[in-house]
């Protein structure tokens, strides 16, 4: 039997427990699909995958997609569906006797198409359907052929040429290429729609027509007989049945595939099964196909599928399976329990004999394996002390004989030819006998190969030694033996690097000097070692270690993220370089080019328990063993390529607020009101060969740019969303590190509120500037209004006040003119009289006016000052001073406002004099816009002046200075100026009052 091909998931079928038994190989590992995965096989007859990866299973009133974890049922409204077929664009049609329909992702339902044309009737029915490689859809029909018109979005009728009024088998329609394989009664017809050639061979009844090549085709008649048709020649030829004559022939059944595998094979897939034949010998085999182990019945197949990526799918009579035909494969034994007591399925060691069989060290007793025949024996020590099988972990062929290390029993020699056992040499005398004493009652670890040839068994009460050509066996002191050595790896330099219960533990070829570490948390034990160069190792534990020797220290760092929370078993490196790593969920391969671990596990046939420590065997034609406790896994490791599986990832449905999906053709970017702002997705990958390997992760641009991991879950939902454009984005990963994206992703749309959106935001913002200009316009108005009546408050009040000077100034004069009456001086009388009725006409011009000129009021001024020397009997001189750059006619001044302080400089300063005094009243500009104006006399002081008034009878304060002080402040007040009064003392050089200077400042 030919390795390469049978080299697949197995199981062992022992026929004879004493005699050996034959185990047929798989040509096959499949996957099966059933209805513990939700699918509903029972009455489906139409299975097909489409260009996003869905699989499709037709069944007479409903379709059902599957994509690896979730299926979906479309109902059909009670019309029986005949055959199922997808284009390239993802477009599934479907056809019944009477009508064609289709579905695309996002239909909630399938949609009829209409036909034009010929109409359907009871002898044109329509039935199966065909793409073309132009995307073309055919479906024939009992009169000819119907093909789809995307510009009317119908099926037209098409008659083959020259078979205008023909009648055709409906169940016949095959297709290669370009050509359409149909057939009637007694015919059998080739249609090239690319040419429009047709051409026919004579075939009475014909069940089934399988194109082979362009001019070959395979058919099966109403008897089930099956025949080559050669267009070429016209020729009918009868394929060999199967019959006492002709074993490998093939049986009667109709004829569903026919797949090239390449080397002169094709697998021949039939209702009777599938079988496979070689063109050189033109002989059939049936095909054995495995299912984790486990042989399936292949006799009854309705309909398969071949994909784009090379994956077969058959329906048959256990479910859908599917495999890779050309593809290489794990293969895994798994047929030792309840075949024989003796032998169990659990494999701790593995060894190769000089004639290329493998032999299984198990936990209870040894099995050969013949890889050439098929056929697996196990073989049975005599001796007592052989009575009860043990567990074989010590298995080593040294180039004549296996060297075989049990627990529990003593470590014998096998003859691989004879299959007779041998015992080992011992010490003579008591030590022999002791040492074989503490053997009968030894759990062994391991056995190696050392260095020089010879053979190291590690167990828990000690280490021993075998002589390689001699088998001499002798106890051997190896420091550290009592932390449980389980494996041995060695470097070039001699050293021992030993994978203990406690750690690892190094020593030299003399098994002294030893370096350990025991910190390999959580466990101490260290399964697996793997040296990478002479001071550097892999060491599994859980997780994966590299270990460092410097000297004698020992420095290691976790490495490979992935596996650091899985029991590490096995390390290996094969002949042609790549690592192999077993673990607790599966078998891991290092890719040397990327430095990434492609995942092996239960779906890649791998077995589903764990490998087991120094069950590993790299064969001499390069094939590997992995021995576990289910059995043993092997493979060609060069033929076992890596395959980087690209994702689809696919965005399938979209609710809204527990709407019904919206996710419907031509409706992206979707758009929604800010009142439906909860958003569900669900996504989906469609895969297969290893669905719980599959991880997600999400992100929403316009929410958070980050990816959020998302585990195995296939919804993600958003809650109150606030309003702007988002795109969700999906990516798909079988193990965490490489991920696949989805090509479209989501885009949508909250919309903003009405109150937020930019038209009722610019109205709003108009209507706010317009109210706001309303009411600053309107405050304005109140301003000018308010400011209109301050102003005209103030000026009443200024003419209070001048209203209250006026009395005032006439009541004092009044008095001086009634004293000088009194006196009888007339003429001084009628002078003072003279002079006051002038000064009484100047108030009265300027009382009606907020100002008077200067030169008005210097005019009162003077008046005012010479009727008070008449009144004083001239004591005081005075003086009148107007700088140059004063325009008097021109500056505007409050009316009396100089005049009550140069009063108070004669009544209070001069007046108490006792010789003459002066008075000088000085205006300047001391700017543009203000006059200053200061009254100076050489009075007694304001304090000496305070003394008289307190002498008094009133004692008050005078009435025009603080008159003048309060317009001064109104003044300042409503008139927004910064007039000011400011009074200075004078005094000699001994602080002697010397006189009263006020400073009146008016702004102009």
């Amino acid at each position: 039997m030919n390795f390469l091909k049978r080299l697949c998931v197995g199981l062992l079928t022992l026929l004879s427990a004493g005699l050996g038994c034959y185990a047929q190989l798989p040509d096959f590992n499949v996957q099966l699909l059933n209805d513990k995965n939700g699918i509903g096989t029972a009455n489906a007859s139409r299975i097909i995958r489409d260009r996003y990866g869905f699989l499709w299973i037709l069944s007479p009133r409903h379709i059902q997609r599957f994509d690896g974890q979730d299926v979906r049922r479309i109902e059909t409204g009670g019309e029986n569906l005949l055959d199922i077929v997808s284009d390239s664009s993802g477009t599934i049609w479907t056809t019944s006797d009477s009508s064609i329909h289709r579905y695309r992702m996002g239909y909630r339902s399938l949609r009829k198409v209409p036909l034009a044309g010929l109409g359907t009737a009871p002898l044109n029915k329509l039935n199966k359907l065909q793409v073309t490689p132009d995307n073309h859809i055919w479906a024939n029909a009992g009169r000819g052929l119907y093909r789809f018109d995307p510009r009317t979005d119908s099926f037209r009728f098409l008659a083959l040429p020259g078979l205008k009024d023909h009648y055709y088998y409906r169940r016949v329609f095959g297709r290669r290429g370009y050509q359409l394989y149909l057939a009637d009664i007694r015919t059998v017809f080739c249609f090239d729609t690319k040419s429009g050639r047709v051409r026919q061979v004579s075939f009475d009844g014909a069940r089934s027509v399988v194109p082979v090549s362009d001019d070959v085709a395979w058919a099966s008649n109403n008897l089930l007989q099956m025949f080559e048709i050669n267009f070429a020649i016209g020729s009918v030829t009868r394929i060999a049945p199967v019959d006492t004559q002709h074993p490998a022939g093939i049986p009667l059944a109709e004829l569903i595939s026919i797949t090239p595998l390449g080397n002169g094979k094709k697998l021949v897939n039939t209702t009777k099964g599938c079988y496979l034949y070689d063109n050189g010998s033109r002989t059939f085999t049936r095909a054995v196909l495995f299912d984790s182990g486990k042989a399936l019945p292949n006799g009854e197949n309705y309909a398969d599928f071949h994909d784009h990526d090379g994956t077969h799918w058959i329906l048959g009579q256990d479910g859908i399976l599917f495999f890779r035909p050309s593809a290489h494969t794990i293969g895994w034994l798994n047929g030792f329990p309840g075949a024989d007591l003796n032998l169990s399925n659990n494999v701790k060691s593995i060894a190769e004999d000089g004639q290329g069989n493998i032999w299984l060290g198990t936990a209870r007793g040894i099995a050969v394996l013949d890889v050439r025949s098929g056929k697996v024996m196990p073989v049975r020590p005599a001796g007592p002390e052989w009575a009860h099988s043990g567990e074989i972990k010590g298995l080593v062929f040294d180039g004549k004989n296996l060297l075989v290390a049990p627990s529990g029993a003593l470590p014998q020699m096998l003859d691989p030819i004879r299959r007779t056992f041998t015992g080992l040499r011992y010490p003579a005398g008591e030590a022999g006998k002791r040492l074989r004493t503490k053997l009968m009652n030894e759990t062994i670890g391991t056995l190696a190969p050392m260095p020089g040839g010879d053979f190291l068994i590690t167990g828990e009460l000690g280490c021993y030694k075998v002589e390689a050509g001699s088998y001499h066996i002798t106890e051997i002191l190896v420091e550290g033996f009592e932390k449980l050595i389980q494996t041995v790896a060695h470097d070039r330099r001699g050293n021992f690097w030993m994978g203990t219960y406690r750690g690892l533990l190094v020593a030299d070829s003399a098994f002294r000097n030893t370096v350990a570490d025991s910190d390999f948390s959580p466990g101490k034990l260290v399964s697996a070692v793997l040296m990478r160069n002479d001071s550097t190792a892999w060491c599994g534990s859980v997780g994966l270690y590299e270990v460092v020797k410097s000297g004698n220290v020992l420095k290691k760092k976790k490495i490979f993220p992935e596996l650091t929370n899985q029991r590490i078993s096995m390390l290996h490196r094969d002949k042609g370089g790549r690592i192999w790593i077993g673990a607790d969920d599966g078998l891991y391969l290092l890719n040397r080019n990327t430095s990434k671990l492609q995942w092996f596990d239960f779906r890649d046939n791998v077995q589903n328990k764990p490998l087991n420590m120094n069950g590993l065997l790299e064969a001499s034609d390069g094939r590997m063993y992995a021995g576990g406790q289910n059995g043993l896994n092997y493979f060609d490791p060069g033929l076992l390529k890596y395959r980087e599986e690209k994702l689809n990832v696919l965005i399938a449905a979209v609710r809204v607020n527990q709407d019904d999906s919206l996710l419907t053709e031509n409706q992206q970017p979707l758009t929604f009101s800010w009142t439906r702002n909860s958003v569900e997705i669900q996504y989906l990958t469609p895969y297969f060969r290893n669905p719980e390997k599959l991880m997600y992760r999400y992100r929403l641009t316009g929410l958070d740019d980050h990816w959020v991991d998302n585990a195995r879950n296939s919804r993600v939902r958003f809650s109150s969303l606030p309003p702007g454009r988002y795109t969700f984005s999906v990516a798909a990963s079988l193990d965490g590190i490489t991920w696949s994206e989805t090509v479209a992703p989501l885009a949508f749309v909250i919309l903003q509120p009405w109150w937020s959106t930019w038209w009722f935001v610019s109205a709003v913002l108009a209507l706010v500037v317009a109210v706001a200009y309303w009411l600053f316009r309107r405050r304005i108005k109140v301003i000018r209004r308010q400011t209109a009546l301050r102003e005209h408050m103030a000026e009443l009040e200024m003419r209070a006040l001048r209203a209250q000077m006026n009395p005032h100034f006439i009541f004092n004069c009044l008095n001086s003119i009634n004293r000088y009456i009194v006196k009888s001086d007339n003429a001084t009388a009628s002078l003072y009289l003279t002079r006051f009725a002038k000064l009484i006409r100047l108030i009265l011009d300027n009382s009606n006016s907020k100002k008077v000129l200067l030169s008005s009021e210097l005019e009162a001024l003077k008046l005012y000052i010479e009727m008070e020397r008449i009144r004083f009997d001239n004591k005081f001189d005075h003086h009148i001073i107007v700088e140059e750059g004063v325009h008097a006619d021109s500056i505007g001044v409050p009316s009396l406002i100089i005049q009550p302080y140069v009063e108070n400089a004669i009544w209070h300063g001069l007046l108490h004099k006792e010789s003459n005094g002066s008075l000088w009243v000085k205006v300047r500009m001391l700017d543009e816009n203000t006059l200053e104006c200061v009254i100076e006399d050489n009075g007694v002081g304001r304090e000496k002046a305070a003394e008289f008034r307190s002498k008094s009878a009133s004692g008050k304060k005078s009435l025009g200075m603080k008159l003048t002080e309060d317009r001064i402040a109104v003044l300042n007040q409503y008139a927004q100026t910064n007039a000011s009064v400011e009074i200075v003392d004078l005094a000699d050089a001994s602080r002697m009052a010397v006189g009263t200077r006020v400073v009146v400042v008016i702004p102009v």
